[in-house]
């Protein structure tokens, strides 16, 4: 039998983490702790009991504060959790126990998508503490680990968007074989049919795969046939996996294949009047720019601090410190990054390769996408200024804050001498196990004492618009 290294024991030693992390936390946190599970719950409890999927204007998943149900978006995700609901009911009929059934198909999505981490971090990056820091930053952000632990979108978003960057970069590597092609292909599907804030990702792999052709065009490899057939192969695949969903949507909803249109008609008919779309005070109907918002308000600190973490039903803040060292490592990656960006542009002017460049516009796209999509919602539809709503762009901005770091790491240490370099060393593994603790803290100190006392965690609790959203809540600021 092979022994396992060092760097396997440890890798185990942290799925095991992971998981026990996760799986905790998930039967910690009372039904509906999560924002917007209850809402999601009743497609679950529609496909368990009818065995078919809903449509959005099944009154049994309709939500009459709102006036929609979820049942108009993609909803693979529920369907997941549906199969975890009906594997439970062959245990139990304890109603938090089929809840917390339902919620391990979050942490299944969790622990996929933190295999799919590990891996791209070992070809993102050749030290092995840079390795583990983008892991660490990546998979314990409070706010990503409470998202594998509740019914959402969410967590099936983010493994769909491991899964494409690391067939990308499997893809620049074999050149883009068709095995590999038809693995990219499944994962844009289940990116498609799981969440709307996700769907950067589909621009990202475009642009990878565009890069890595014309690279090889300016290297003399005339390969634009293979560049179309694989193409349409990959289109194919994705249409046949995910285009019924849109199909079926045109057909229901009068021609709107994403829903969204129709759900906001639902919305202005059933939803209580304050909550109806033409009601809600936007900025936009208010006269006020984008840019008013951006600056004027707390948009920008309140997505950034839930980006980090705000858990529970928003209602949970970090502590201070948490949110200081991140504020800290964040900073100091983007510093690193602008000295790197600067000192490429200073040292001249050398041939494009399409491969590098179009593998950046990539994950830059993937940030900006779900960013402007965020601020688009709260400036127009509805001011909700939350972190989760951007957290698709997680591996990307993670990926861009650790290389940022190691360069300022090397930069340093080639100016200073080997005890320092000592001194770097130690402190990047003291950071990495600071950011695993305050994952662990979280469940410990912030959502055990928070619900130990609830007798019965499958009770909705109910809060008022004002503990959510503050007392201005109907003005929109």
């Amino acid at each position: 039998m092979k022994r396992l290294t060092k760097e396997e024991s440890l890798e185990i030693l942290f799925y095991a983490f992971l998981f026990f992390l996760w799986i905790v936390w998930a039967w910690i946190l009372p039904f509906n702790e999560g924002p917007d599970e209850y809402m999601r719950s009743r497609i679950v409890e529609y496909i368990v009991e009818y065995g078919k999927l809903p449509t959005g204007y099944q009154q049994e998943i309709m939500d009459y504060s709102w006036g929609f149900t979820y049942g108009f978006r993609p909803i693979l995700p529920q369907i997941l959790e549906a199969l975890f609901v009906r594997i439970g009911m062959l245990f139990t009929t304890d109603t938090f126990s089929l809840i917390f059934a339902g919620r391990l198909s979050s942490v299944f999505c969790g622990l996929v998508f933190a295999g799919y981490v590990r891996a791209i971090a070992k070809k993102l990056f050749s030290c092995s503490r840079m390795q583990w820091l983008f892991t660490l930053l990546t998979l314990c952000l409070p706010q990503a680990s409470f998202l594998f632990t509740y019914l959402n979108c969410d967590s099936m978003a983010l493994m769909a968007s491991a899964m494409i960057l690391w067939y990308l970069i499997k893809g620049m590597e074999d050149g883009f074989s068709v095995p590999t092609c038809l693995k990219l292909s499944f994962s844009f599907a289940v990116c498609i049919l799981s969440y709307y804030n996700a769907y950067g990702f589909l621009i990202t792999g475009a642009l990878v795969y565009l890069g890595y052709y014309l690279e090889s065009s300016r290297q003399g490899e005339k390969r634009w046939k293979e560049f179309w057939s694989k193409g349409f192969l990959i289109l194919g695949i994705v249409f046949i996996l995910a285009g019924w969903w849109f199909v079926r949507n045109y057909f229901l909803y009068d021609g709107d294949i994403l829903g969204l249109r129709t759900q906001d008609a639902y919305a202005e008919q059933y939803a209580m009047d304050i909550l109806k779309p033409s009601n809600r005070q936007t900025y936009q109907n208010q006269g006020r720019s984008i840019l008013y918002m951006l600056f004027c308000s707390d948009f920008i600190s309140s997505v950034a601090k839930s980006f980090i973490g705000v858990l529970g039903p928003l209602w949970y803040a970090l502590r201070w410190w948490m949110y200081t060292g991140y504020g800290l490592i964040f900073g100091a990656g983007i510093v690193g990054l602008v000295a790197e960006t600067a000192g490429k542009l200073r040292s001249g002017r050398k041939a494009v390769n399409w491969k590098k460049l179009f593998w950046h516009l990539g994950l830059v796209t993937a940030i900006l996408v779900p960013n402007l999509l965020n601020i688009w919602y709260s400036y127009a539809t509805d001011y909700q200024p939350q972190g989760r709503y951007s957290m698709p762009m997680l591996i990307p901005f993670m990926y861009y804050i650790t290389r940022g770091l190691s360069f300022l790491l090397t930069w340093i240490g080639k100016r200073t001498g080997e005890l320092m370099r000592k001194i770097l060393s130690a402190g990047t593994v003291l950071v990495c196990i600071w950011i695993a603790g305050c994952a662990l803290f979280c469940v410990v100190k912030i959502m055990w004492p928070a619900y130990k006392d609830v007798e019965d965690k499958s009770v909705v609790r109910v809060y008022t618009m004002e503990e959510l959203y503050g007392e201005d809540w109907e003005e929109g600021k």
